[in-house]
């Protein structure tokens, strides 16, 4: 038996395996006398860090040119840690660490790119009986290289960083999954859950802002806002849209709907309008189009995708508009505008520069979820009662009342409806909110309204 402090490790010649040239354990035991341990049975004690020096380097590289070491095998060891610094960065992906099973065949390569001047430092679980390493420089010759493979046989935190430090995609990681549980206001404690996004239910990523900014997959903001600006009590109900406009060329009180894509048409009442005007629409299949002409004055211009419905335009150039902008069913004009107004399917009025329609259709794919509704006297100081009425159309079927509400203005009055539960509404519905006069008589009364829509994809 051998007492407390007999013995101690010796530095020894190290085991040799000849097939692969590292070594990795020291030998043997020695007495305080410093001979040798008699046994038959030498112990063989494991070093808890070993340099593979077969896979390290500090010659500096010429350009594009490759570092490959020999393979080794890391049967015994927990991890495999590379550091590297250069001062020209690697070649993409320069940097791999490769396994086999049988010295020869790769079956696993893990790569990554060194940017220049900066220490990296990678961590492996062994993939394979074997591993090496292999560097590919990049484009300039090296002046600086420092390469440098450890063998530990005990796990090891995989890298360091600052709390400020930049996160790259080429920084070493692990994958963590776990469970984040909270603290609710009865003391329980319950599981965070996430959206279907994935995103956490206590995070703003389902509010106005976030949709907006497109951080929502699959969801959109719809503004609609319209006017009808100067309609009278012998009118009876109208759309709210730039068309409810008396004694014009495009007068036309009850907005007309398209049952083909035959909206193909635009033109100016102003022969001096050769601005460039992008309309969004629908085409035949109810997708959402968007395309930008340019005017030709009065001449007709054709569309490039023929629409079956048109809910929004505007200016989308540089210079004002001069005239009156229709967009239309293709037919016989009168300086610039359709002699049959109900060939009229949008105005943008020159003093807009766009138009103003509470007219709208949800793009097929898609489900709207009506948020807000509005409506407001924006003639003012006329005394006078407005029923305002919001309908609904699906695909098919006939319009049909969604909310109804009046305003009565002295002077200039507003209703809101915030929908607490939005109003569900499918593809390919048609809105319009639509107003009367309930006084007699009224002339030249003005009113505008609008809504809000969420469209989530099907």
């Amino acid at each position: 038996m051998v007492e407390s402090g007999d013995y101690n490790l010796a530095q020894s010649e190290a085991l040799q395996r000849p097939s692969l040239g590292n070594s990795y354990y020291r030998s043997s035991l020695t007495n305080s006398s410093g001979n040798d341990n008699d046994g038959d049975n030498p112990l063989y004690v494991r070093e808890a860090s070993f340099i593979s020096t077969d896979n390290s380097t500090s010659d500096n590289l010429a350009a594009s040119e490759v570092f490959t070491g020999e393979w080794v095998e890391v049967l015994q060891f927990a991890i495999i840690l590379i550091a590297a610094k250069s001062d020209v960065a690697s070649a993409t992906d320069g940097l791999c660490v490769e396994f086999s099973p049988d010295a020869s065949q790769v079956v696993n390569t893990d790569c990554y790119t060194i940017p220049a001047d900066t220490a990296k430092t990678y961590s492996f679980q062994p993939a394979g009986r074997y591993m090496r390493v292999k560097y590919t420089n990049g484009g300039s010759a090296q002046t600086s290289f420092t390469l440098e493979t450890q063998l530990k046989s005990d796990y090891v935190k995989a890298s360091s960083h600052k709390i400020g430090d930049t996160i790259s995609g080429e920084d070493d990681s692990e994958l963590v999954k776990a469970a984040i549980t909270g603290e609710d206001s009865n003391g329980d404690w319950q599981n965070v859950k996430t959206t279907k996004d994935g995103n956490l239910t206590i995070s703003d990523n389902s509010s106005g802002l976030a949709i907006s900014k497109g951080d929502v997959t699959g969801h959109s903001v719809v503004q609609k806002f319209g006017n009808a600006p100067n309609f009278d009590s012998g009118d009876g109900i109208v759309t709210i849209w730039d068309g409810a406009e008396d004694g014009t060329a495009w007068e036309l009180m009850n907005y007309n709907y398209s049952t083909t894509a035959d909206i193909d048409s635009i033109s100016s009442s102003n022969a001096g309008d050769t601005s460039e005007v992008t309309v969004i629409g629908l085409d035949a299949d109810y997708n959402e189009v968007s395309q930008t002409v340019t005017l030709n004055g009065q001449t007709r211009v054709a569309l490039t995708t023929s629409l079956i419905r048109v809910y929004r335009a505007f200016n989308a150039n540089s210079v004002d508009f001069l005239g009156h902008v229709i967009i239309y069913v293709n037919g016989t004009l009168s300086g610039g505008v359709p002699t049959n107004n109900a060939d009229i399917r949008a105005i943008i009025d020159p003093v807009n520069q766009q138009t103003e329609m509470a007219v709208y259709t949800i793009p097929a794919g898609k489900t709207g979820y009506l948020t807000r509704g509005y409506a407001s006297t924006s003639g003012g100081n006329r005394n006078s009662n407005y029923v305002i009425r919001f309908y609904a159309r699906e695909f098919g079927k006939v319009f049909r009342l969604q909310n109804v509400n009046s305003i009565s203005d002295n002077a200039s009055s507003i209703i809101v409806l915030d929908y607490f539960a939005p109003l569900k509404i499918p593809e390919k519905t048609d809105l319009e909110v639509r107003v009367e006069t309930t006084e007699s008589p009224i002339t030249a009364a003005s009113v505008s309204a609008g809504f809000d829509l969420v469209l989530v994809d099907n």
